[in-house]
């Protein structure tokens, strides 16, 4: 049959039939397949048949042979050319028809406009209804939509995922027309199916379903839908956002999350919602984030100062190269832009005195507009009048300058070293006449202060004491516990006397009967009992059961009486805090007008002084003048001026940068720290003075101690709690900047023995404990004596103290742990810390805890501190090896636990504890071959604790595993050699732990997930022989567990695993041949080379022989000089060759005992596949 001609508009007119209607569409969609340039053409033409048809009447039959032809294209993959073309078509003709239809109707519109304004006004109330009727009204485009859209909606949850990518795809364009459809249930099931979508298997649908839902965001609509289960009851705008925010947090996938990204509505409420994206684990998403949405949200004033915080924070931060620069050309390029350029702006907009990533931003600034540093003009006016946003461009520019070694810059910009000077302390001087002049105010926000202290001293007091209360009653009620064992096991022993005297009595001395597994042990003791001893020992064993009942109740009435206190101090904590938290809202209210804005006015002036002192610390003190300025001045300010804790700091800096040498640091600070402490007694005797030995450890003269005995009656040894505070703060900065140890700086052990002794014991005072413990760490840190005092002192602190203590005790005994080691301790310490670490460790009510005790405890594993296995040269007798054993497994117990927490589901909303774990096991894994087999030893009770207490929670052995093994995989380790890698038993040790899990886990997957991973363990041929046959009867043991078990569902294998499975047992097979074959050419060589060796043994018998005596030869004792020389070089070869040979056996022997000690740990390891004890460890949550 001819095959119609091309349609054109001047055919289509004269189209008189159906037939003609079909060709023209066949001939115009085979078109829009090659190519998009002709498509616009194509729309005109196939628009010119929608006309004719609907002239013709046959508008049913052009929907029906539009969505045939369009079928054709649902079965092509993703990425086909013609399918996307076909699409793209079809999107162009429907958007076609719907602005050729409102063109028509705004004509419609505006020629009705021109009738007379009576006539609209007489029937204005007619005309409405006429309107609703055709808004209502069905027209040829609304009934091709709509036909369009259910037929494609048929095909929504097709079962081929390539039908369901198209019509998602098609649908995704077309709910753009959304509003042509006048039916509300298409509109519901369109909405209600589109959201089943979201959730599909296939990722590229998903994406296309966002798009899709996206739409709906434009409309704004609500209305009940049909509660089936499956919809939802509710179907509006708000849903709609719902649902893509929810693929925007959740979705795996990065592409559909990306694809809600840039989808997502931006609103006030989205926002948080879309920078939430800067986290995101695809670097392109963070990335798309400031290149792209930050732009779409305003200015900065429309961010807000939280949202710019964390922009900047994570984006300048990111380990990804790419975000870091859209994070930069964000600040540099459209942040700049939007203040017009204006520096000081932009700093304005950075919250420069609270922000802590302010610096690191205008750092960033700096380097990515270099042209802008020779704009920036500092003169004297400038210093003359410093704002903060003045104040830190200085700094910055100062710093950078500095750092980039632009000392032009510098000294066209920066006064000399005794004018900067002159600067800070005029500073210094208008914050204490600010002080002065608002000293009313100045009481007010005193008084507050102290009493902000006394509610955080009763708060404090209120949680040690629920401290308290928690360990008393755990140790009750252990008590309680082996009290009612205690009494169980007398009362059977009770029983079993009674019936032995009862048996003698009938001549029967036979308890055989009796015996079961739990009273075979008291049997045994009855029998060794005399006849007439048995009557004492009923009463004895009977008063033992009236005692330990009696102790039993004590605990009872013991625990009783501590969840009273318990149930009492709970309540009042909470009142406590809630009162805190009113008087400190009360203060705020009522003090808006003085103490507010003079605490903004003096933190604005500190953060300036701050400033000047950022720069002097850099700055240059080759001027002696200037030099001695700048000390007095800080060394004035740090004893006189009642500094914050920033200055203070920042001060010490300067003061050290000033001193000559360390030891001149500290003399100075010790000064100071006595001028501070000796400042209450300057009114009775200014005169005098002390030194710091002396002001500390009481150590005065004769005439010193005369003079001030009447005082020391009087007053007590320390002053008040404010000042020691300033004393420990000053210490504790101090000693961050201290290097050596204490033996070198004699004067700080008097601060040790005098203040912090008394800090650490005053339990009343929270902010002089706390500063107490933190000095006493850095103590420790500097000096071994202080740390073995400490260890025990930060025991009992966080034993029987708050959170916040223990945080702080954890922190302090991590770093005496990482200084001196675990030697520090003591036998008995080291299991109450191993304790304390496990239980920390599990606090999932705790994460600030948990994240200090697992960064800690990853640290201490990395520096083979704590060691999950011993090492093989490591020998002790033996109690010292039992000891060792116990210690050892303490730290298994820790390993394993940080393993377990690494995929524990308790764990996912802590996410500084999985970015801590995420960085460190890997780390540690692949630092050394030891940290591996560690790790090995460890993966079956992982793999055996995770799916059988949580196998209930959404964890995967798809995940875990392939994890598992590939962080004992040897080839993933740094800085070790082929051999090494080839040698390693990392893999081999891991596959035999594994192995035993499918006997003891119930799974089935996790059997399955095993078998189809052990394909990816790295056997290597290199390796010994019988190692690898150990490795081979392990194998064939778990091949015969599974014929053996063939009947259990659970040990049924499908046919890839089975395949996976005979595909590794050959390939241990083949590895086993190969190491035979290596070893036996080895040891042809090794035997060929001793029968060399023992020709030349031979020769030295004979030599030694003669030497001897034995055999005498006379034409030996007439040998020439030279001979004898040639002799003796004979003699001296033979001996090099046997001393080499001796060297070489030793080599053999030790490679055979290293060999032979690895036969004996696979056999043990073997040996004990079938009873495999898996600790005692819980993760379940407390």
């Amino acid at each position: 049959m001819d095959r119609p001609p091309k349609p054109t508009l001047a055919r289509i007119k004269k189209f008189k039939g159906c037939d003609e209607l079909r060709h023209a569409m066949m001939h115009v969609f085979q078109d829009a397949q090659m190519g998009l340039a002709g498509h616009r053409k194509l729309v005109v033409i196939l628009k010119s048949v929608f006309q004719k048809a609907i002239e013709l009447n046959q508008i049913q039959y052009f929907c029906m042979w539009f969505t045939k032809l369009l079928s054709k294209v649902l079965p092509l993959k993703r990425g086909e050319l013609s399918g996307d073309r076909i699409v793209k078509f079809t999107f162009l003709f429907v958007n076609g028809l719907v602005k050729d239809a409102a063109e028509a109707k705004r004509a419609k519109t505006e020629g009705d406009k021109d009738k007379s304004s009576d006539e609209e006004m007489d029937e204005e109330e007619d005309k409405e209804d006429e309107d609703d009727d055709e808004e209502q009204e069905e027209t040829p485009v609304t009934v091709f939509i709509s036909y369009l859209i259910k037929y494609l909606l048929r095909g929504i949850e097709a079962k081929d995922k390539l039908v369901r990518y198209r019509v998602v795809q098609l649908l995704a364009y077309m709910v753009e027309f959304v509003t042509e459809i006048h039916d509300e249930n298409i509109f519901e099931a369109l909405y209600t199916l589109l959201n089943g979508r979201l959730q599909d298997k296939e990722s590229v649908i998903r994406i296309h379903a966002v798009v899709a839902m996206s739409h709906f965001q434009q409309f704004d609509f609500s209305f009940e839908g049909e509660n089936d289960g499956v919809g939802d009851e509710e179907i509006s705008t708000a849903q709609v956002v719902k649902k893509i925010i929810n693929s925007l947090q959740h979705d795996e996938s990065p592409e559909v999350r990306r694809a809600a990204l840039i989808n997502l509505l931006r609103t006030d409420e989205t926002v948080p919602f879309l920078l939430e994206r800067a986290r995101d684990t695809n670097s392109i998403n963070r990335r798309l984030v400031y290149s792209k949405i930050s732009r779409e949200l305003g200015d900065l004033d429309d961010l807000g100062i939280e949202n710019r915080e964390y922009l900047l924070k994570w984006g300048l931060n990111d380990r990804d190269q790419s975000v870091q620069a859209a994070a930069a050309k964000m600040l540099g390029s459209f942040w700049f832009d939007s203040v017009n350029q204006d520096l000081l702006e932009l700093i304005e907009h950075l919250n420069v005195i609270e922000s802590p990533i302010a610096a690191q931003a205008l750092k960033v600034f700096f380097e990515s507009k270099p042209e802008l540093l020779e704009t920036i003009k500092i003169d004297e006016s400038y210093w003359k009048n410093l704002s903060t946003e003045k104040a830190f461009l200085v700094r910055s520019f100062y710093q950078y300058c500095h750092n980039q070694n632009l000392y032009t810059l510098i000294n066209s910009n920066f006064p000399e070293l005794i004018e900067l000077a002159e600067t800070l302390e005029k500073y210094l001087h208008v914050r204490l006449k600010v002080i002065e002049e608002n000293e009313a105010v100045v009481k007010q926000c005193q008084a507050h202060d102290e009493k902000m202290d006394t509610f955080d001293n009763e708060i404090f007091s209120l949680e040690n004491q629920l401290a308290r209360i928690g360990i008393d009653a755990e140790s009750h009620r252990k008590n309680a516990s082996n009290k009612t064992f205690d009494v169980e096991e007398c009362e059977t022993a009770k029983e079993l006397l009674k019936e032995r005297i009862l048996r003698l009595k009938n001549n029967d001395e036979s308890l055989d009967d009796l015996i079961t597994d739990e009273n075979e042990s008291i049997i045994e003791e009855i029998m060794k009992l005399l006849e007439d001893a048995l009557d004492e020992q009923l009463e004895m064993v009977t008063n033992d059961i009236e005692r330990f009942k009696q102790e039993q109740s004590d605990s009872v009435a013991k625990l009783e009486e501590l969840q009273e206190k318990y149930d009492t101090c709970v309540p009042l904590l909470e009142r406590k805090k809630e009162a805190k938290a009113v008087a400190l809202e009360d203060f705020n209210r009522d003090h808006a007008g003085d103490c507010v804005p003079f605490t903004k006015t003096l933190t604005e002036l500190e953060f300036v002084i701050h400033q000047l002192l950022l720069i002097a610390q850099d700055f240059d003190f080759s001027d002696e003048i200037g030099r001695r300025k700048m000390l007095q001045i800080i060394r004035t300010t740090l004893t006189e001026d009642k500094l914050p804790e920033n200055l203070i700091a920042i001060g010490l800096n300067v003061l050290k940068e000033l001193s000559i040498n360390e030891k001149d640091f500290v003399t100075m600070a010790v000064e100071i720290i006595t001028d501070i402490r000796d400042s209450i007694d300057d009114d009775d005797d200014d005169d005098e003075f002390h030194s710091a030995a002396a002001t500390f450890d009481g150590d005065y003269d004769e005439e010193s101690q005369q003079s001030s005995m009447k005082k020391r009656r009087v007053e007590p040894d320390l002053p008040p709690d404010d000042i020691v505070f300033r004393c420990l703060v000053i210490t504790r900065h101090v000693l961050e900047l201290v290097g050596e140890t204490l033996d070198n700086h004699l004067s700080l052990s008097s601060i040790y023995t005098g203040i912090v002794n008394y800090a650490i014991q005053n339990h009343s005072n929270k902010k002089l404990y706390l500063a107490g413990l933190v000095c006493l760490n850095l103590f420790s840190i500097i000096d071994e004596k202080i740390a073995k005092i400490a260890c025990g002192t930060l025991l009992v602190a966080m034993l029987t103290g708050s959170e916040e203590v223990r945080e702080i005790g954890m922190k302090s005994i991590m770093d005496i742990l990482a200084t001196y080691g675990m030697e520090i301790l003591d036998k008995d310490a080291k299991y109450r810390y191993s304790r304390l670490f496990y239980k920390s460790l599990l606090s999932y009510d705790k994460p600030k805890l948990q994240c200090i005790v697992a960064e800690g405890l990853c640290k201490l594993f990395l520096a083979d501190i704590l060691k999950p296995k011993k090492s093989p040269g490591e020998t002790a007798n033996n109690e010292e090896a039992e000891e060792d054993s116990d210690i050892f497994q303490h730290e298994r117990n820790l390993f394993e636990a940080l393993i377990l927490i690494y995929f524990n589901p308790y764990t996912r909303t802590n996410q500084e504890l999985q970015q801590i774990l995420s960085f460190c096991v890997p780390v540690y894994s692949f630092s050394k071959p030891q940290h591996q087999t560690n790790l090995a030893n460890v993966s079956g009770d992982v793999v055996y604790r995770l799916f059988t207490q949580y196998e209930n929670e959404s964890i995967s052995p798809t995940v875990i595993v392939p994890q598992l093994i590939s962080w004992c995989d040897p080839r993933n380790l740094v800085k070790v050699s082929e051999d090494e890698i080839k040698t390693s038993t990392s893999h081999m040790y891991q596959c035999v732990y594994l192995l035993q899990v499918l006997e003891q886990v119930e799974s089935r997957n996790v059997k399955r997930c095993i078998i189809n991973n052990l394909n990816k363990f790295y056997i290597s041929e290199f390796l010994q022989s019988n190692t690898l046959q150990a490795l081979n009867n392990s194998v064939k043991e778990t091949e015969e567990l599974f014929e053996n078990n063939s009947n259990d569902p659970d040990f049924l294998l499908d046919k890839t695993s089975k395949k996976n499975f005979d595909a590794f047992i050959e390939l241990v097979k083949e590895k086993l041949e190969i190491a035979k074959k290596r070893e036996e050419d080895e040891n042809k060589s090794l035997f060929s080379r001793s029968n060399t060796n023992s020709i030349l043994e031979g020769l030295d018998d004979v030599k030694l022989k003669t030497e001897e005596g034995e055999v005498v030869a006379e034409d030996l004792k007439n040998e020439s000089d030279d001979e004898q020389e040639d002799k003796d070089t004979s003699k001296a070869s033979h001996r090099a060759e046997e001393e080499q040979d001796e060297e070489m056996h030793g080599e053999d022997a030790q490679k055979a005992a290293n060999i032979e000690n690895s036969l004996q740990e696979i056999d043990k390891l073997l040996d004990e596949e079938d009873n495999v004890d898996y600790g005692d460890i819980s993760m379940a949550e407390d």
